[in-house]
């Protein structure tokens, strides 16, 4: 079934590339006429960098609030800190600097203050909702946004296309489904330089993330020509640049590419909600579960995906063979051979996660209500999710 409809990204109204950030961010500002800027910004780079100093300095009394306790995967109590900062300094623009967690957690922020939603239970009232054939998300939101936000990804893995997220809830260790209104930044400023800031090995496990999300996109139950087109772009785009970054990571042209795969991700995914497969949902059940980290989790279901779905046969992933140059016979052994390069983790014994951790998050998989549903090759039941799991061994 062809996808038929198309949603323009919802919230993203600009996209700048390849310039600096020092010099964009005033110009947003003054474009969307912001006058109270609350920062955000990941621990590293408000704390071992001079980024967010050096941004402060050339804003000067336009900042009124600054925070890097964002925590991974964004903890709810730490969003809901994070809203009464925002709200008590009456801050008309929120400014990211980071990662994915960053990103949802300002799109979190969002939420919380538009809706007037200060604690735990008056937040989760805001859980996404699905259409009854499970195609599509659904905002319970209604709250025209009352702050935005501007981001600076250091990242790559195509958080900030996305109006949604998934904040982790401390108590349960699961993740908690939200969407905002109009919740994807109101820009995006796409500058490589700020990637030299992020660990290397961070930055090749969101990369791969990424790649993740364009191949489950391009290889969706339902499909789109557009999709298609920079889904299949993207995946060529990673495995061309990431590559050259292994070699040299401070190769600002290969940088610049990746992000460009990253925003054909994510426009593809923003514009179109493709349905995506086991490996995009299974990460938000087993990483906090487990503890590990979000996307070095993505590359083991990734490979696992690929393996499975290459059992029965796709002849999506011959053209994704063909549009990267590769040799391999199979398309599992070029992303096995990337993630060797990369020296990611390919295995759930390399991420320390245990068969009795496969056990005990079964059931919480089963409940989720996207991963079971929209697989290229069906997933029916707990024996299929361990026998997928298996092929992560």
């Amino acid at each position: 079934m062809e996808l038929s409809h198309f949603t323009f990204p919802a919230g993203v109204e600009r996209v700048v590339r390849g310039r600096p950030a020092s010099e964009v961010v005033p110009e947003l500002l003054d474009r969307f006429g912001y006058r109270r800027v609350f920062i955000v910004a990941s621990r590293t780079l408000n704390r071992r960098t001079d980024v967010v100093r050096d941004i402060e300095r050339q804003l000067g009394n336009r900042v009124v609030g600054l925070t890097d306790e964002v925590g991974e995967h964004a903890p709810i109590n730490n969003v809901l800190a994070g809203a009464r900062g925002v709200a008590a300094c009456n801050a008309d623009v929120i400014l990211s600097f980071g990662g994915g967690s960053v990103l949802d957690f300002c799109k979190f922020v969002q939420l919380a203050v538009s809706e007037g939603a200060f604690t735990k239970p008056e937040l989760l009232e805001y859980q996404m909702g699905m259409t009854p054939d499970g195609t599509e998300a659904l905002c319970t939101s209604t709250a025209e946004p009352k702050v935005r936000q501007i981001a600076v990804p250091t990242t790559l893995a195509a958080a900030e296309w996305t109006p949604s997220g998934t904040p982790v809830d401390e108590v349960t260790r699961q993740k908690v489904r939200l969407r905002a209104v109009r919740g994807a930044p109101q820009a995006i400023v796409y500058d490589p330089a700020m990637l030299l800031h992020t660990p290397t090995k961070l930055l090749f496990a969101t990369a791969i993330r990424g790649l993740d999300h364009a191949i489950n996109s391009y290889t969706s139950v339902r499909p789109h020509p557009v999709v298609d087109l920079v889904s299949l772009e993207a995946v060529r785009l990673y495995f061309a640049n990431l590559p050259r970054l292994a070699e040299n990571p401070a190769d600002l042209a290969a940088l610049s590419g990746c992000q460009l795969a990253t925003w054909y991700t994510g426009f593809g995914n923003a514009t179109m909600s493709p349905l995506h497969g086991f490996s995009h949902f299974m990460v938000h059940v087993l990483a906090p579960f487990a503890n590990v980290g979000h996307s070095e989790t993505a590359a083991v279901l990734m490979l696992a995906q690929a393996r499975w779905i290459e059992a029965v046969g796709t002849p999506h992933y011959a053209t994704m063979l063909g549009a990267i140059g590769s040799k391999h016979a199979r398309f599992s052994d070029a992303l096995r051979e990337l993630l060797e390069t990369l020296k990611l983790p390919m295995t759930l014994d390399d991420l320390g996660v245990t068969p009795a951790h496969v056990e005990a998050a079964l059931p919480l998989a089963m409940k989720h209500p996207m991963l079971m549903r929209h697989n290229v090759r069906p997933l029916r039941d707990e024996n299929d999710l361990r026998a997928i799991l298996a092929l992560a061994r």
